[in-house]
């Protein structure tokens, strides 16, 4: 009766450290996966911000001289990003909010995810 006890007791112990690494390794995994998607979305920011600038310039510069003044054509550029801006001000919720929480939560329970499909 005893050594029964001493198994059972021994078995729970190893099945709740077996449980413990379970939970280590879905952290780590998760964390990975996190840090993989930040830097590669840092990454492609950085690229994108360099792209929109440059095309900036051009689109300044284009329009600077169908107007023949580049000022106007910078001004012309600098509404385009305050009309986008407050379109963006009054989405956001929708179109960045919304999906990343959506993305975190896929990211930490993609079981879930495939359950609601």
């Amino acid at each position: 009766m005893i050594e029964d006890i001493d198994n059972i007791r021994k078995d729970i112990q190893e099945y709740l450290e077996i449980k413990l690494d379970l939970i280590r390794l879905h952290t780590a995994e998760n964390i990975s996966r996190m840090l993989s998607s930040a830097i590669n979305m840092t990454i492609i920011g950085y690229l994108l911000f360099f792209i929109l600038l440059f095309l900036s310039f051009a689109a300044g510069f284009f329009l600077g001289s169908v107007l023949n003044s580049d000022e106007l054509g910078f001004l012309c550029v600098a509404v385009f990003y305050i009309v986008i801006l407050v379109i963006f001000l009054v989405l956001r919720k929708k179109i960045i909010e919304r999906p990343v929480i959506k993305a975190i939560m896929k990211l930490f329970f993609p079981k879930f995810g495939e359950d609601e499909k």
